[in-house]
């Protein structure tokens, strides 16, 4: 495997793993503020995110 491959498939690991972390840190937050406001939301919707990683 040559080190352009590598780099590509680090790169990949690293995107997926950064969007899954940061999906469910967004959740986590959105979790909690739906329980310190008695579960009253304004609206969601998914968001793609997007870096340079």
């Amino acid at each position: 495997m040559d080190q352009d491959t590598l780099q590509a498939i680090l790169r990949e690991a690293v995107r997926g793993t950064v969007a899954e972390v940061i999906q469910l840190l967004l959740h986590l937050d959105q979790e909690a503020f739906l329980r310190e406001n008695g579960g009253r939301k304004n609206g969601h919707y998914r968001r793609t995110l997007q870096t340079r990683f």
